[in-house]
């Protein structure tokens, strides 16, 4: 009788535990969506106080923007609003490209770390304005803000682009300059402009 008893009190505390178990697991699961929510609301708060709000650049977008231009491993490509990080990853994995990506919103500039997290350096990130930027080594620039960044952005790219340095912009063209090239690319009929420095 007493086998009976321990048995029954054994499985009470066990089922006890797994219940303790489970409500931990789920409190720290809510914790982190919580935190993940958060973050993602700065993250935006962030960037339309910045300038320009995260905009994202689908895998196969970022394909077909660059089976466009020219890429290869003696390439170096700056995005400038880098996201989470999809023509970064695009240009180094698939033309072997050095690139190098500028991201001033939290939560996509996370997202962009762990995705190249394994990339043992060929992918730099940098958390910092898109106007800290180094232009100088670039020979492709990508960027994909709003026209008032664009216009903030061309003294910049004027003092520190090198002649011979391609400029791409998607959605908006840059102010002032003649693309060499307009493209449509994408299922969203995205417009893409693409330049040359002189």
């Amino acid at each position: 009788m007493k086998f009976n008893i321990d048995t029954q009190s054994l499985l009470k505390r066990s089922l006890l535990y797994y219940h303790n178990l489970v409500a931990i697991i789920l409190y720290i699961a809510f914790g982190i969506l919580l935190l993940g929510l958060a973050l993602w609301a700065v993250s935006n708060i962030i960037a339309v106080l910045g300038g320009s709000p995260p905009v994202h650049t689908s895998l196969a977008t970022s394909r077909e923007i660059l089976s466009k231009i020219p890429l290869n491993a003696k390439s170096t490509l700056l995005d400038l609003g880098s996201g989470t990080g999809n023509l970064l990853i695009v240009a180094h994995r698939k033309y072997g490209a050095r690139v190098v990506g500028y991201e001033l919103s939290p939560y996509p500039y996370l997202i962009s770390r762990l995705r190249t997290l394994f990339s043992h350096g060929a992918v730099k990130l940098h958390y910092a304005s898109v106007f800290e930027a180094n232009l100088g080594h670039a020979t492709d620039i990508f960027i994909y803000l709003l026209p008032k960044m664009l216009l903030a952005l061309m003294p910049k790219i004027k003092k520190e682009a090198r002649g011979g340095t391609k400029i791409i912009t998607r959605g908006f063209p840059l102010p002032e300059w003649q693309p060499i090239k307009k493209l449509t690319v994408g299922c969203e009929k995205t417009k893409i402009y693409i330049y040359q420095v002189k």
